[in-house]
């Protein structure tokens, strides 16, 4: 049966429109965000740089430069890659059809779970919030954990909704695998659906909901196996061992502290944290509006007895925290982290605000529409900000691809770039210069293939660029090539004084001087 709408005078044609709305705008500033085609930050470049550099075979085995990702987002990164080659909107372009298929279908989730105006600030919700719009362009997994919990999530509900239709459940069979191949934390979601659809399947007359539901719960445990034992057989590996150290100490903040009192202080600091900034917020209680909604729709749904809803929403996080009490994976430390929680945070906090708009009574279309008008206006700013300063957050990574791009520019096809970045090891410097055709300086061989055109190199440095890898160069070359030009690239100093610099150095053999217009 369809939930009552909390306001009932409200026009159920006019709350679709809303939400189409708030769905169109979410779409539009996934696009736009996508689309802007912002240079790679570090942590994006060295994963891509794993990716570009191995076969599809060699991403299942532990990655480098500290990173972690599931193998089949690995896979569909490096199809992309294949297809379309290693530009920005190619490598990223798995995320972002993730991020616009998981506000799909958790509008398709939400016009089933909850009552209607709910559903509209919850769609709202999810539409503009920051993170996820953000992830939509992002060389991450993050994007694809909230698609799958969405797409769990709605199966499980539109089975909920009309459960004489059996194939949400045979959907949800044959989703569940792929699910965990292409996200690690959906686990939490999908163990959540199943305790979600037990109850009802149990009281189903017919034998085909519990065989399909069978069917899904061996599956998810078949799923977790496999992924479990694939990153235990890396468990010796030194790769993996560095990374799990690394990241045990990056996400301690993830992790509840043994004393009562501290994991109290904890526990409400992550609730009112980023996994709450939804649509916006922060840490340090930026987000307390948020989970007061949230605190305020599970106590709706345990009032009207919506018992179930809970167990969808509630499910997943009461499974993050288990597995942040045995230190597994973190709770809470992060928005990008805490992605599949978003679903069921989303619907909770709609419940909230639907409940804070109803109590206003002959005002409550009135306070809805104020509602909706500032989650429009917070898209709207959003892809306006975008479309303002495209590079927002990436702007030493875009001055680095900017020079490496001149360069290119100013080369002939018989030059060469040799580039060294031994001063900083930035991720984004190597990726950029790998993706001009540049050659390290470490694996430059002048006796093996003697350039036929000009030297470009390129190195990146703190402050200066150290005079003995220019000198390694010009000792691998010889005598016989000289300094042509010399250019110095620098970065307005940051906060604490350093200034990266770029040095340009274009070499040429003495004897083509006089050949040279």
């Amino acid at each position: 049966m369809n939930p009552p709408p909390i306001a009932p005078d409200e026009p159920l044609r006019r709350l679709r429109t809303l939400a189409l709305v708030l769905l169109g705008i979410g779409v539009a500033a996934r696009v736009v965000r996508y689309a802007t085609g912002a240079a790679l930050w570090g942590d994006e470049a060295m994963l891509g740089l794993n990716v570009v550099s191995r076969d599809y075979a060699g991403l299942t085995e532990p990655l480098d430069r500290s990173q972690i990702a599931p193998v089949g987002f690995l896979w569909a990164v490096r199809a992309a890659v294949e297809a379309f080659g290693r530009s920005e909107w190619a490598v990223r372009l798995p995320a972002f059809l993730a991020a616009v298929g998981a506000l799909l279908a958790f509008w398709a989730a939400a016009r089933r779970a909850v009552p209607p105006v709910a559903g509209v600030l919850a769609v709202g919700m999810l539409a503009v919030a920051r993170w996820p719009v953000s992830m939509a362009s992002t060389l991450k997994p993050y994007s694809g954990d909230l698609f799958w919990a969405a797409v769990l999530v709605s199966l499980a509900v539109r089975w909920r909704h009309d459960p004489r239709r059996v194939w949400p459940l045979a959907a949800l069979a044959a989703a569940v695998p792929v699910a965990l191949l292409m996200s690690y934390p959906v686990v939490f979601v999908a163990g959540a659906v199943a305790v979600y659809l037990l109850p009802a399947v149990w009281r189903a007359d017919d034998a085909r909901p519990r065989a399909w539901y069978a069917a899904y719960s061996t599956l998810m445990l078949l799923a977790f196996a496999g992924v479990h034992r694939h990153a235990a057989s890396h468990a010796a590996d030194p790769r993996a061992v560095e990374l799990n150290r690394y990241m045990k100490e990056y996400w301690a903040g993830g992790f509840p502290p043994g004393d009562l009192v501290k994991a109290a202080v904890w526990f409400l600091e992550a609730h009112t944290g980023r996994m709450m900034a939804l649509p916006i917020g922060d840490q340090n209680g930026g987000s307390s509006l948020t989970f007061l909604l949230f605190v305020g729709g599970a106590w709706v749904c345990w009032k009207t007895g919506r018992r179930g809803l809970l167990v969808l929403c509630l499910g997943p996080m009461a499974l993050n925290l288990v597995a942040a009490a045995v230190g597994a994976y973190p709770y809470g430390a992060c928005a990008r982290l805490s992605q599949p929680l978003v679903p069921g945070v989303c619907l909770l906090v709609g419940v909230g605000a639907a409940g804070v708009v109803e109590r206003a009574g002959a005002l409550a279309a009135r306070r809805l529409a104020a509602a909706v008008l500032v989650l429009a206006g917070f898209g709207l700013g959003q892809i306006a900000f975008d479309l303002i300063r495209p590079e927002h957050g990436t702007g030493t990574e875009a001055w680095t691809r900017g020079v490496l791009a001149e360069v290119g520019r100013g080369a002939e096809p018989a030059d060469t770039i040799v580039v060294s970045n031994a001063a900083t090891g930035d991720a984004s410097f190597e990726w950029y210069a790998a993706k001009s055709g540049a050659v390290p300086l470490d694996e430059f061989r002048h006796d093996a293939s003697p350039p036929s055109g000009r030297v470009w190199f390129v190195a990146l440095g703190r402050n200066e660029i150290p005079p003995a890898e220019e000198a390694r160069l010009a000792a691998a070359l010889g005598p016989e090539w000289v300094t042509l030009t010399r250019e110095e690239h620098r970065r307005p100093p940051d906060r604490d004084g350093v200034s990266l610099t770029i040095a340009v150095r274009c070499f040429v053999r003495v004897g083509s001087l006089s050949e040279r217009p």
